[in-house]
This record gives C-alpha cells, structure tokens and sequence, in this order.
C-alpha cells in the first residue's frame, strides 16, 4: 500500500477504496490536538456537546431535504437481504434537529456534534475523504442573532487558525454537491451569502475548505417544527470543522509532532 507524505512524513495509509485511508498514531494525536483545539474555541458558547454514530434514521435524512438534493452522496445500509431504516450520516448536524423538534424554544440553543460522516465523493485528491470526521456547533436563535452567529463563527475560526501560522482565506461559497443539474440552487446560495467556507493548504500547494459557516434561514426550523416564543420564527446556523483536513494543513505547516506546534 502507498502512504500519502505531508512535509517528509508518512502519516495516512490507502487502503484499496479511494478516500479511505488509515491513520497512524502520529496522525490520531494531530486530530486530537484540532479537536481540543476546537472544543475550546467554542466552549464559551455551546451548552452541550454529543456525539454521534456513522449512522442515522433514513426518515430524520429525508425531513432534512438532504436526499433530494445531494442524492448521489447518501449512503444507504443494506444487509444481504434488504435495505434497512439507516443511512450514513453525511453531515453532523443532521443528529442535532430532531433533539428539538416540536419544540418551543425561550433561548437561543448551541449544541456541539461530532460525527464521523460518510460522502461518496467523485474525487480523492489529499483531503478529500469519503469517510471523514466532522465537528459541528450548531445554532438556532430569532434571525438576526442566527446571522450575527454564522458570521462570528467564521472569524472566529479564522482568527484561531491565523495565530497557528496558516495562511486561511473566507469566500462566498455553494455547495458543490449539488452538481451541474443544480445551478439556480447554487446561485442562490452565493446570492444570498448563506454560506462562508475557510480554505487553507493541506499541502503540495493544494487548498481546501477546512471549514464551513451556513444559514439555513428557516430551512430546519420549518423541517423539525421548532420554533420561538409566542410562536416566532426560528432560523438556524452551523459551522462544521473538518478534523482530518484541519490536522493535514497543521502537519503540512508544522510537522507530525504536535510537540513542536504553536501553543
């Protein structure tokens, strides 16, 4: 098997499904360093923090609009025999709205998710995984403070990652997974700003998203029928944080030994 070098060292193995790699123990205390490095930097915020299995309910999936969307990414579980009620969990976040759902909300809620996801990319250039772990601190208050959230998050990851000496840049952002057949819904998400991506190099000169900020609007509030006092309007953000992209980009800028990486 070949092994995927970052700055001189072998840390991620292949395995023979592209995207799929194995971790050494130098890499797993990489992640573990991004992870704690993250919980911190929300923990001021978030009331609660779970974490998810690598699968969920197919019908919370589909109340998300995510198959619709995105249905060449989903992941199906199967036995021999038959299709089960189970999916793989494509994005955290997908955990967190049912914990609400039919709810009246009297405060802004913040949960922390993390999860380990599952995408069937069509590429697997250096960190891009179909099997990946995600943080996600999601937020769900009235619009204004929903919106003001999405874009603090954004700075504030950016602000955390420019003091660990990477080079990390904020766009306007779509979703590629929506794919050629989806160009309005894209357009509309670079229109409206609704979702802000943090890029930084994972090495060899190659950039990618690290992280994402979104704004669902009342996307998932109308979904899971959460809602305010005296009935308000709800909206939700997200920023989710992908931890094997954020440990290649600290290993490509500062080595595997996160002895030696700023404190």
């Amino acid at each position: 098997m070949s092994e995927l070098a970052i700055a001189g060292v072998q840390h991620q193995i292949a395995t023979p499904a592209a995207g799929v790699w194995l971790s050494t123990e130098e890499f797993e205390a990489a992640v573990g360093r991004v992870r704690a490095d993250v919980v911190a930097l929300f923990s001021d915020q978030v009331h609660r923090s779970v974490w998810a299995p690598p699968v969920i309910a197919g019908a919370v999936v589909a109340r998300t609009g995510y198959p619709n969307s995105f249905p060449h990414l989903l992941g199906q579980v199967s036995t021999q025999l038959d299709r089960t009620d189970l999916v793989l969990t494509s994005a955290a976040c997908h955990h967190a709205y049912p914990l609400i759902a039919e709810t009246m909300l009297s405060a802004p809620f913040c949960l922390a998710v993390e999860a380990t996801c599952f995408r069937n990319e069509a590429t697997a250039e250096p960190g891009r995984l179909r099997s990946f772990r995600m943080r996600e601190i999601v937020f769900v208050a009235e619009p204004d403070i929903c919106l003001a959230w999405r874009d603090e998050s954004i700075r504030r990851a950016r602000t955390w990652l420019t003091g660990l000496d990477i080079d990390a840049t904020v766009h306007n952002a779509d979703d590629p997974f929506f794919g050629p057949a989806a160009r309005l819904m894209r357009a509309t998400q670079r229109d409206q700003q609704l979702k802000w991506e943090l890029s930084a190099p994972v090495g060899d000169g190659l950039l990618q998203a690290v992280a994402s900020s979104n704004y669902h609007k009342d996307h998932f509030s109308s979904a899971f029928g959460f809602r305010g006092r005296n009935h308000r309007t709800l909206h939700s953000s997200c920023i989710g944080f992908g931890l094997e992209r954020l440990a290649l980009v600290l290993v490509a800028q500062h080595g595997p030994d996160v002895g030696t990486w700023p404190a």
